[in-house]
């Protein structure tokens, strides 16, 4: 794999994935008709969306198919389709297979750590030695194809940001950085974007101050989260009022900028007297997207609001609904994205109440959950990553959950943090390694961050011990000890 470098350090690198960029659209605006296989979470459904977008606006017909994951069956069955597939947020893994089914053309919009194979249309910045976990994500490639395609495209910013924060690329660096930043400032100048320093809890837009403050889980506010009374008379002790002089309720946005810094303020004063540690700080304060066509009051107005809205949609099997909000929906696809917003806020409390109960299993290098058929699989990634923000459970390894699909495989989700990763963790790797020692029947990959794979029934065990050793040896560590069970508290 090449050095990971920022476009700053390396612009042949940039350069040269740009002509990679070009190149394809040069073949994509030669299509007949096309079919776009995307993944159902938030940076699969706005980077195909956005390149159904692109080929429509070149009336070019396409069909589009959403998928949980692209596994090896999968590619079987897609060979039968009588058009071109672009696949997008996923494919590198699997570029030696397409090119050995696939009898049409095919392209690969993806930005996870690839697998073997070189392929003319595969559009991966890691091929490049530019890091697609942190500067640029599928929905910026879709946006670079599809300006590339027609310079009238530059609106597509706005969904291609909210790609990036959907995957999480501003968590790191509490803004987005390399070709996402780029992308941003295309947004900002085109007039479709806005961008700010300022707080990153959820719902700065659409919660009223109360449940800004009360539902914020990344971080969690210790003695303010999940306690309503405690939050308003929070706010109450810092002089903000809560309610406009119509009598409605006022949200973060709403407020003074003197009102934000002493919100603010008091809620660094506030961690502080809990000792909370300085990376969890750190996350509190940092760049926040405004989409300027969206409606002020609409949680598609924040990219964060945005993306959680569309990856509900997409986990609760409903990606269709989400991909005609990203598409500009605004009526009954929208109206539907809401509901399953609150059906996908129920799902993640369950989760988190249910690893609260149970506790997790302590390997050398990872804690572990194993959720069954309790939760979800498309969320227990999710799930697993939120217990992070709790601050109960040590940031010293990296959490591991399964959970079954319907077909009785199991789905593992893998997350880590950002000091877990500067300190040699990468879980795409060790996933995609572990899977190779296990055989064909398991398959899996994705960032240092977060990653995931499938294994089969009764490969459980293998996998553990396998996963364990390979994380210990990225970190230096190859002891292997027993398991202990420890409880977790949320």
């Amino acid at each position: 794999m090449n050095e990971i470098v920022s476009p700053e350090e390396r612009p042949e690198a940039v350069r040269a994935f740009r002509e990679r960029i070009e190149s394809a659209a040069e073949k994509l605006n030669q299509l007949d008709k096309a079919v776009v296989v995307t993944h159902h979470d938030c940076d699969g459904l706005t980077s195909g969306s956005i390149i159904t977008n692109a080929l429509q606006r070149k009336q070019i017909p396409v069909h589009t198919i959403t998928l949980k994951q692209l596994y090896s069956e999968d590619v079987t069955r897609l060979k039968n389709l009588q058009s071109s597939i672009i696949f997008t947020d996923f494919g590198s893994s699997y570029i030696e297979q397409l090119k050995k089914e696939l009898t049409q053309p095919f392209f690969v919009i993806d930005h996870h750590q690839k697998g073997n194979g070189e392929h003319e249309g595969h559009i991966n910045p890691m091929e490049f030695g530019l890091d697609g976990g942190t500067e640029i994500s599928s929905a910026g490639i879709a946006y670079n194809v599809g300006v590339a395609l027609s310079k009238k495209n530059r609106d597509f910013a706005a969904v291609g940001v909210v790609g990036a924060v959907g995957d999480m690329q501003d968590s790191r660096t509490n803004g987005l950085i390399g070709l996402n930043a780029e992308m941003v400032r295309e947004g900002v100048e085109n007039g479709v974007l806005n961008v700010k320093t300022d707080l990153r809890l959820y719902g700065r837009i659409s919660r009223p101050l109360v449940q800004y403050l009360t539902f914020s889980t990344s971080p969690i506010l210790p003695d303010l989260t999940a306690n309503k009374d405690n939050c308003a008379k929070f706010i109450q002790e810092l002089g903000i009022e809560m309610q406009d002089k119509n009598g409605n309720w006022r949200s973060y946005e709403d407020l003074l900028p003197e009102e934000k810094k002493i919100l603010t303020t008091g809620l660094i004063m506030h961690l502080h007297e809990y000792n909370t540690p300085e990376w969890k700080l750190n996350e509190l304060i940092g760049e926040v997207y405004t989409l300027m066509h969206e409606e002020t009051k609409s949680p598609l107005r924040d990219a964060k609001e945005y993306s959680t809205v569309i990856n509900a949609c997409g986990r609760n099997g409903q990606s269709t609904i989400g991909f005609r909000v990203c598409l500009g929906d605004r009526d009954e696809y929208y109206s539907r994205a809401l509901a399953l917003l609150q059906e996908h806020r129920r799902n993640l409390a369950e989760g988190i109440h249910l690893m609260q109960e149970e506790g997790l299993e302590t390997f050398n290098h990872f804690y572990f959950f194993d959720a069954q058929t309790r939760i979800k699989d498309s969320i227990v990634g999710i799930v697993a990553g939120m217990l992070y923000g709790g601050g109960n459970v040590k940031t010293d390894k990296p959490i591991v959950a399964f959970a079954r699909h319907e077909d009785g495989s199991i789905k593992v989700s893998a997350r880590a943090t950002s000091e877990l990763v500067r300190d040699g963790i990468n879980l795409g790797l060790a996933l995609k390694e572990t899977c190779v020692v296990l055989g064909k029947k398991a398959a899996g990959g994705g960032h240092r961050i977060a990653a995931g794979c499938r294994l089969e029934l009764g490969q459980e065990k293998e996998f553990l011990e396998a996963f364990d050793q390979k994380l210990g040896e990225q970190i230096g560590k190859t002891t292997i000890q027993p398991v202990i069970r420890t409880r977790v508290t949320l």
